[in-house]
């Protein structure tokens, strides 16, 4: 080797006049080989750093209860609906649950996509969300991989074994609850039960009295509200209804699925101790074993709203 100042590199030795400048090329090669490294892991050099909740996001989402899809590309979501489709840079917020937010929005109050809120992550890894409306009820979104979608849409029959006879006539208390916004079920469509929530109770008081109440409300709006008591002889006439109708024959009647419709169910107990209890919801509940009228007839018999609205 010559005589001089030498330096050595993992490239071999290079005489010191030259060898800031070929120094500076090895350095920069690695350098250049970084960057490309970062670019190809999606790491942060141009789209943002990727979390690891958001690595666990990307690919194609769908809604169960409507057409919108949600498709994840790096920190990129792009949210299709029947009449739109947007692209948003997203990031992870929150501690005990995770969203999704808006990460450039045009108002800093701003979180969520458009008519659509901030994304929930649930623990079961589906994500939801709420259609932004004022003065109604918004739709709900319910986004899961599409493979998962026909166990989502798939009716799950959970009935209980209870009791299929009931032996006391006693009522203690009577409660049925639904909704008639998704389905009118056997309600007459020229009487004025206009869509909302719905509940019909009865219940017997430590004096041995009874109370009755009839309640019919919208998202933003009161349909009716009645509150009385009622006669002893009411109340058996109620029993024989419950009769006529085989509630007992469906005790334990329990169907659902994920999408969302709202529910009914019904809820008796007997002073013997026995009771009816029968719940349906998601799509199962656009069905039910017996008459919802019958018994909404029977309530009005008291509260008198068809006759008050005719």
């Amino acid at each position: 080797m010559k005589s001089g100042i030498y330096m050595q590199t993992d490239s071999g030795f290079f005489e010191s006049g030259e060898s800031l400048v070929k120094i500076g090329r090895v350095l920069g090669g690695i350098v250049a080989l970084s960057i490309i490294g970062a670019l190809f892991s999606g790491c942060g050099i141009l789209g943002g750093t990727v979390s690891e909740e958001l690595e666990s996001l990307q690919g194609h989402w769908v809604d169960v209860n409507g057409d919108t899809t949600l498709d994840f590309n790096g920190n990129k979501m792009t949210v299709t609906s029947t009449w739109n489709k947007e692209t948003y840079k997203v990031k992870i917020s929150g501690a005990d649950v995770k969203y999704i937010e808006n990460d450039d929005p045009k108002n800093s109050y701003e979180t969520g996509f458009g008519m659509m809120s901030s994304v929930s992550i649930g623990s079961d890894g589906i994500l939801t969300a709420q259609e932004m409306v004022l003065d109604a009820e918004g739709h709900q979104f319910r986004f899961v991989r599409e493979e998962d979608l026909d166990k989502e849409l798939e009716i799950q029959v959970k009935d209980r074994d209870l009791p299929k006879t009931i032996e006391s006539d006693e009522i203690v208390s009577f409660n049925l609850v639904f909704s008639n916004e998704d389905t009118v079920y056997d309600i007459p469509a020229d009487e004025p039960w206009y869509g909302g929530y719905y509940s019909f109770a009865v219940e017997r008081t430590d004096e041995g009295a009874y109370e009755m109440s009839l309640h019919g409300s919208g998202p933003s709006y009161i349909i009716m509200d009645y509150e009385g008591a009622v006669s002893g002889e009411y109340v058996k006439g109620l029993a024989e209804l419950i009769k006529e109708q085989k509630l007992a024959e469906y005790n334990g009647w329990w169907r659902t699925n994920t999408e969302h419709f709202h529910g009914w169910s019904v809820n008796i107990e007997y002073a013997s101790g026995e009771k009816i209890l029968m719940e349906a919801s998601g799509r199962a509940a656009l069905e039910c074993p017996f008459s919802i009228y019958a018994f909404l007839k029977y309530a009005d018999l008291e509260a008198g709203y068809v006759d008050e609205m005719r």
